[in-house]
């Protein structure tokens, strides 16, 4: 039998012969395992994943870790999954990011920001405000998520994304801050947008769900000054 994977079901939607784009992904936690392996299953064979934690027992409910992953740096089990699901090998890098990180920012690679929160992300923002490049900031809490698809040389785009940093994020008690199906659906919008951006097809600058309510918000690239974003954002 042959084992090589095949592609056929889905290569209509993404070829990966056709990837134009390689991944970075900042956090490999709730978010960035799970959308790490939606990019790998969809075929994208260039990923970079940085992270400096260690699984715990609490991450194994809502992130894609198993129990004999418990003690491990996050992007060495998370390698070793990936190799297992996909056949593919991640690079990683276990250095905390800060401001003195070096990041090599090039026109064909997307960046996927994860952390947990806003100083993280704000650095990677301070990174590549400067440079033409592509950029998805992924936050969910609870039982909603927000994802902005930055082209940075959109300076409307640029725009939303730097006022985001302004924003409070909903304090969430303990119990309440990270579920599975959350994760599992922005991890599915991230990938989405991410072959948007290497089609050339349209895809959303802000996208907003409520996985309680079922309600969706968002604004296209071609539409940005004429969005009807009303969602309140605490």
């Amino acid at each position: 039998m042959d084992t090589k994977i095949s592609y056929m079901r889905q290569t209509d939607l993404f070829n990966p012969i056709n990837q134009k784009y390689k991944i970075v992904v900042f956090g490999a936690g709730a978010l960035g395992s799970f959308i790490t392996l939606n990019l790998a299953k969809l075929g994208f064979n260039d990923i970079t994943v940085y992270d400096n934690d260690f699984v715990n027992a609490y991450n194994i409910p809502n992130q894609f870790y198993r129990l004999k992953d418990v003690g491990e740096l996050k992007v060495n089990a998370l390698r070793n999954i990936i190799k297992d699901f996909c056949d593919l090998e991640i690079k990683v890098d276990t250095n905390r990011v800060t401001e003195k990180t070096e990041i090599n920012v090039e026109l064909n690679t997307i960046f996927i920001v994860t952390f947990d929160n806003l100083k993280s992300r704000k650095i990677i923002y301070d990174k590549l405000k400067d440079y033409n490049c592509y950029c998805l900031d992924v936050r969910a809490g609870g039982e909603e998520f927000y994802i902005y698809s930055i082209n940075t040389f959109d300076d409307e785009a640029l725009k939303i994304w730097k006022n985001s940093f302004k924003i409070i994020p909903t304090k969430l008690k303990c119990g309440a801050k990270s579920i599975i199906y959350t994760n599992l659906a922005v991890a599915s919008e991230a990938c989405n947008i991410v072959k948007k951006i290497n089609n050339d097809e349209e895809y959303p600058i802000k996208l907003i769900r409520h996985m309680k309510y079922y309600d969706i918000l968002h604004s296209k690239t071609n539409d940005v000054k004429k969005s009807k974003l009303s969602v309140t954002e605490k």
